[in-house]
């Protein structure tokens, strides 16, 4: 084995080692959560953490309504959740349970007129609640305490996500653990992206292997590659689109965007470092009048959209097929565009929202989930490595505008775009935007602060920046002399 062949082996190792730590983190989170969540079934826990319950929910309602399958049912029991016109009738029916062989496993519904049962056969279930005049009957995990959610489908996001959690319900059974299957997926894919690109954008694997460490640990990454929420969907697919961006495959780049969208359309926010990376790239080989570098960000915008169009109906064809286009279209499209562009709930009884510039500095984080001990697990960072990037990037902004090509200045494009893109819809007026969403700029976070520390190890780096800052306030002095003069 020469010296090339024994430092792959050695770098695939140190990588495999690093997913494999990640695995086994999320994993044994999604356990823990699910363990802690089973141990307090008899006090009205159902199992599900933060907005899982909406999306979970969402998944087995599109199993069974749109496709007309079931979750697998595991063990020799059938469980299912059985739903009543009114708290009343859900009241009566429970003194003919025995007498049809069920037993009453949960009556702990506050919002929905139901319970949740067991049986030795699903003819016991379908019998009782035939007896006991039961609206709905929903075979699998208890579901969420909300009102209509046996009906809920989610369709102001997109359901490629909700597929996903749904084929796991249908491969491996309904609970909480095999929910989160997809998302410690995603996980994974989120820190094997990172090191790719890494040494796409560096050249270095060294450097790629620390970035991915780093991912791999961030708390909010392992919090929710551990829960079945869209976001984490959303930063693998992002990194993959960035991947190509980065490997000057721009077309190929805005397709995969195209496919992230279908997920949440919040990935549709990555366009901007996507066209900067585009533009920057137009610069370097020479383009440099105003109108043509504006004909290829039009044509890059179209390429987007038919994209994100193509996607859309290609994952929600089922969906539209079921409910109509008109629906769909007002719903999905209309609907979710709205959502996203709307300050969705606001007082005491709301969930804690967040300013993108927030997320920076571990303030106003979502809470996951609250233990019986009274710890709260947040959706928040490593808020430490998150504000030393804030502030790096804002320090090297001068020196941005200089014609040299240091090694930050792509992963500083990325976060600095993709920051941007936040802050633009904050402005557009989503203003309850939450800290969980964060998790689709953590990876160009760690990427930009490694290689803006790495770079910055020379010392010439430094006075470069200083430099860069000293004639950028000389041109300002100027223009207020201008000014005023």
């Amino acid at each position: 084995m020469n010296q090339h062949s024994l430092e792959n082996c050695i770098v695939s190792a140190i990588l495999i080692l690093i997913i494999a730590v990640h695995a086994y983190l999320t994993v044994l989170q999604a356990i823990n959560l699910e363990n802690e969540e089973v141990s307090r079934f008899h006090m009205g826990a159902k199992g599900y953490v933060s907005d899982e319950v909406w999306y979970v929910d969402a998944a087995r309602n599109i199993l069974r309504k749109i496709f007309n399958l079931e979750p697998k049912q595991s063990g020799s029991t059938f469980n299912a959740t059985l739903i009543y016109a009114s708290k009343e009738d859900a009241v009566k029916a429970t003194q003919y349970a025995q007498m049809y062989g069920v037993t009453i496993l949960s009556t702990e519904f506050a919002h929905l007129n139901a319970m949740y049962v067991s049986a030795k056969s699903r003819e016991a279930i379908d019998a009782f609640g035939k007896a006991t005049n039961a609206i709905d009957v929903v075979y699998g995990w208890i579901l969420g305490d909300a009102n209509n959610i046996n009906d809920y489908l989610n369709l102001e996001h997109p359901p490629t996500a909700k597929y996903l959690i749904a084929l796991s319900m249908l491969l491996l059974g309904d609970r909480p653990l095999y929910w989160r299957i997809p998302s410690i997926i995603m996980g994974v894919l989120t820190v094997l992206l990172t090191f790719f690109v890494v040494k796409r954008l560096t050249k270095y694997e060294e450097l790629g292997l620390v970035t991915a460490a780093a991912v791999a640990v961030d708390p909010l990454v392992r919090n929710l590659a551990s829960i079945a929420l869209l976001d984490i969907f959303v930063t693998a697919f992002t990194l993959l689109a960035i991947f190509f961006a980065v490997s000057k495959k721009y077309r190929e780049s805005l397709l995969v965007l195209g496919l992230a969208s279908a997920f949440k359309f919040t990935a549709l926010l990555a366009f901007i470092p996507i066209l900067l990376l585009y533009i920057s790239e137009l610069i370097e080989r020479g383009v440099n009048r105003f109108t043509e570098i504006l004909n290829k960000s039009i044509e890059s915008l179209l390429l987007t959209a038919l994209s994100f169009v193509f996607f859309q109906l290609l994952v929600s064809a089922p969906i539209i097929l079921k409910i109509g286009f008109g629906p769909w279209l007002q719903q999905s499209i209309f609907g979710a565009l709205s959502w996203h562009l709307s300050t969705k709930c606001i007082g005491s009884g709301c969930p804690i929202a967040s300013a993108p510039w927030d997320w920076f500095f571990g303030m106003n984080s979502f809470p996951l989930y609250i233990y019986p001990s009274g710890y709260t697990l947040y959706a928040q960072g490593f808020a430490p490595a998150y504000t030393l990037s804030l502030i790096l990037m804002i320090f090297t902004v001068a020196y941005r505008f200089q014609k040299s090509k240091p090694l930050s200045k792509k992963p500083w494009v990325m976060l600095s775009g993709l920051f941007s893109a936040y802050l633009l819809l904050w402005i557009a007026g989503s203003r309850t935007q939450y800290s969980f969403y964060a998790v689709q700029l953590t990876p160009f976070i760690y990427i930009y602060l490694v290689a803006q520390i790495y770079e910055f190890l020379k010392r010439d780096s430094v006075i470069h920046v200083l430099i860069s800052w000293k004639k950028f306030l000389e041109l300002l002095w100027q223009a207020l002399l201008l000014l005023l003069g």
